[in-house]
């Protein structure tokens, strides 16, 4: 689809930014992985926090799937990239949150957790 296409060249127009980040380089050999993943992967949870965004009663989200995905994108830059790879960690039980949280390479573990929600219903789905 055009619209993941879109979102895939906003993800990676952060990536430099993201792989100097503490996270990145304190797991530095996840990092070819997550980016294979994020090709595939990303747009599509990104598509569904918009999702989750619209249902709690966001009119951008609902109205605008793609421009929200877009947006939280280029406001949060590689922060959103941060959480997605933390979730992604987590998910695969790479690491804990505890422990991304307890050595700061998380601001905290609200956004994880909304990133591991949004990523295990696009499991199920």
């Amino acid at each position: 689809m055009a619209e993941d296409r879109m979102i895939a060249d906003e993800l990676n127009r952060y990536w430099d930014r993201f792989s100097q980040t503490p996270i990145a380089q304190a797991f530095q050999k996840e990092l070819p992985e997550f980016k294979k993943w994020l090709e595939d992967i990303g747009p599509k949870l990104l598509l569904a926090r918009a999702r989750e965004a619209a249902a709690k009663g966001n009119p951008v989200a609902k109205d605008y799937a793609v421009d929200y995905a877009m947006g939280m994108l280029k406001r949060g830059g590689e922060r959103v990239l941060v959480n997605m790879f933390a979730a992604w960690l987590v998910e695969r039980r790479v690491v804990s949150q505890y422990y991304l949280i307890r050595n700061k390479l998380v601001a905290g573990g609200e956004s994880i957790a909304t990133w591991l929600r949004a990523l295990r219903g696009l499991n199920k789905a």
